[in-house]
């Protein structure tokens, strides 16, 4: 679907119900480099599998004094999920700058000024665009360990923009557009193309998605390029018709961040819809690359039908992998409200289990958490947001379970055989969920708080108030939850927060 339309729902859903000093580094002759803890996030999702299974020292009983121990304000969302590595968190706004946070007392680093692409909006210093699917960045960092060849690296995408920063001072290591018209010179005052995409990196090679919003002439793809000076190494067009011919028809958007088989070298996305429709080899499907050229090794189509329905993806995969590095467990939720184990070796359907209707602002919309035992997650609202003439519509009027408003909105699945373990309502979210130390973590789309549950039977421990709503996901880091806070709706006091017990200063940064 075209994503601005799902957050301009959003909007109408929500009037509708109402940081100083350097991270360690270790040196190695001329080298300079920061070794990745445990107790760190270094990327979306936690890993390069997407698993958002953290590490915390927080209980059941300390959740339960957290307070606020910083924050920092930006000019508008933060919807990213901050990467903290070395005592730094890493995250950009939507307000056009990209920051590095000292995670003890929240004071700047240094912050990078983004390109310019108007045709994003909300366009950093304007207005605020309710209708907006997401500012110029909401590509979580992927955080490099540097080299004899390269210092640390932050990568992430702004607009159409791959960037690569030097992790310690911010400088600019390099910089690649990959527009939506790929056939013609980058046009940021027309070209409203995005990487909502976190980068992965595997042997050398950084793997993003493009999405596109709709526009003719425009087209989603997954782009490699190369660590060293972000220049392409390949490329696989998702808007191609059945000959493998790009259509360039504003399809094949790529939302979804790239989840890696490790010993396999592959890494898997999925694709959105096109014009509220599935009918190219692409749209619709979840599929792995080899990372090393970009061949395609297999494809999943859910067995049904759109009908018009939205039921695209946009969540990434998770993997579970076993001490070899071999995937032994493949998963992603749809906008149709499944959740689709697949066979790593193949891509076949191992077990699906559908909890809600789904469609136009509902299903999974983010990412869920795998934790090796169950797979966790929140759907979205629900189908809410489709008009015609006549005012609001369902897209099947005659299902009693498509409605605008869809509960239960919490779920937990068994990992190896997709039973449903536990469900509650009232947790609606376009945020991913973070599963740590048998506690999950979670911002709802139209409330400002978090929502702290035990994984084991989704009690609800504690509800954390925000001065404005959360939609980035939660990194565990040490006893300290770091996050973005702002949405489209309300970006008034957005940046970045970090809670503890009792508002100390975060352990062991």
């Amino acid at each position: 679907m075209k994503l601005a339309s799902l957050v301009a729902a959003v909007f109408v859903a929500v009037a509708a119900t109402a940081a100083v000093g350097q991270p360690a580094l270790a040196r190695h002759g001329r080298d300079e480099r920061t070794t990745i803890g445990r107790a760190d996030w270094p990327t979306y999702g936690h890993d390069a599998q997407r698993t958002f299974t953290g590490e915390t020292t927080l209980t059941p009983r300390s959740v339960a004094t957290l307070a606020r121990a910083w924050s920092f304000p930006t000019g508008l969302a933060v919807t990213a999920t901050p990467t903290v590595v070395g005592g730094t968190v890493y995250v950009g706004s939507w307000d056009g700058n990209f920051y590095a946070l000292n995670l003890r007392t929240g004071t700047l680093r240094w912050k990078y000024r983004l390109d310019a692409q108007p045709a994003v909006q909300p366009a950093p210093g304007g207005p605020p665009e309710s209708g907006s699917s997401g500012g110029i960045v909401t590509s979580s960092a992927w955080f490099e360990p540097g080299t004899r060849t390269h210092p640390d690296l932050v990568l992430f995408g702004g607009g159409y923009t791959l960037y690569a920063l030097d992790a310690r001072t911010g400088a600019l290591y390099w910089k690649h557009a990959y527009p939506g018209r790929p056939d013609q010179a980058p046009d940021p005052v027309h070209d409203d193309a995005r990487i909502f995409s976190s980068p992965v990196v595997d042997g050398g090679i950084v793997i993003v998605g493009i999405a596109v919003e709709g526009a003719r002439g425009s087209r989603g793809r997954i782009v490699a390029a190369d660590l060293a000076t972000g220049k392409p190494r390949w490329e696989f067009v998702t808007d191609v018709d059945a000959a493998g011919n790009p259509l360039s028809d504003g399809c094949g958007s790529v939302w979804s961040s790239g989840s890696l088989l490790p010993a396999d070298h592959l890494v898997v996305f999925d694709v959105a819809d096109c014009h509220f429709s599935g009918p190219g080899p692409f749209d619709e499907s979840v599929f792995a690359l080899d990372t090393g050229g970009g061949r395609l090794r297999w494809v999943f189509h859910p067995p049904r039908r759109d009908n018009s329905c939205d039921f695209d993806f946009g969540a990434s995969a998770n993997i579970g992998v076993d001490g070899s590095g071999r995937a032994r467990f493949v998963g992603v939720g749809g906008k149709d409200g499944t959740y689709y184990r697949l066979d790593p070796r193949t891509g076949h359907l191992v077990w699906s289990t559908n909890v809600v209707f789904g469609g136009f602002a509902g299903g999974f919309v983010a990412t869920t958490a795998y934790d090796g035992k169950r797979v966790y997650g929140a759907t979205a609202l629900g189908d809410f947001g489709r008009f015609e003439r006549n005012g609001p519509t369902v897209c099947d009027p005659s299902n009693p379970r498509d409605t605008p408003f869809q509960e239960p909105s919490v779920h937990a699945l068994d990992a190896r055989t997709g039973a449903v373990e536990y469900e509650a309502s009232g947790g609606a979210s376009f945020g991913p969920t973070t599963v740590a130390r048998d506690m999950t973590f979670n911002c709802p789309a139209l409330q400002p708080n978090v929502n702290i549950r035990d994984a084991r039977t989704g009690t609800l421990l504690r509800r954390l108030d925000l001065p404005v709503p959360c939609w980035s996901g939660i990194a565990t880091v040490g006893d300290a939850l770091v996050l973005g806070t702002g949405a489209s709706y309300n970006d008034v006091g957005s940046g970045v927060s970090v809670f503890t017990p009792g508002g100390a200063p975060p352990a062991g940064s």
